[in-house]
């Protein structure tokens, strides 16, 4: 895994056919297929969700989990430990420093567990294929989208 910076995460999304929104997120563009879900109140539902929503993403050669909008319920948040999560892949930057992960295919357990995290903390999640294709999307409003787009953009 890699950390990088939304400069990093913005340039890697538009260079891989993900569009930006004016506010520098991800947009999906010429969606052809769209599941708007509700994400479960249960934690081991949460999981099991986060897990089965991945599966689409197996195959690709690397995967982009890009965080936001982390602390919007302070009540709920305990940042230790996904810092020492971080700590471990030895990232030692912030996660306002370096909110985006690049993770390889070999590493896909990596992605599922910073997902999982996310998810459980309702943090905003996008979850971005190097083939420019799947998209998933977690919102701490506790709904999420996902899909796939057609191709790359011209």
């Amino acid at each position: 895994m890699i950390a990088i910076d939304l400069h990093t995460v913005q340039t890697w999304s538009h260079d891989h056919g993900y569009a930006l929104s004016d506010f520098g997120l991800p947009a999906f563009r010429d969606i052809e297929h769209c599941d708007t879900f509700d994400i479960p109140p249960d934690a081991g539902q949460r999981v099991a969700l986060v897990r089965e929503h991945l599966s689409v993403f197996r195959e690709e050669v690397e995967i982009c989990v890009w965080l936001h909008y982390w602390s919007v319920w302070p009540s709920g948040q305990w940042h230790h430990i996904f810092d020492r999560f971080r700590l471990s892949y030895g990232v030692a930057e912030t996660l306002i420093a370096k909110p985006g992960h690049l993770i390889p295919k070999a590493e896909f357990e990596v992605a599922i567990s910073i997902v999982v995290y996310s998810v459980l903390m309702l943090w905003d999640c996008h979850v971005l294929g190097v083939s420019g294709r799947p998209f998933l999307f977690y919102c701490h409003d506790e709904y999420g989208k996902r899909g796939e787009q057609s191709g790359l953009s011209q």
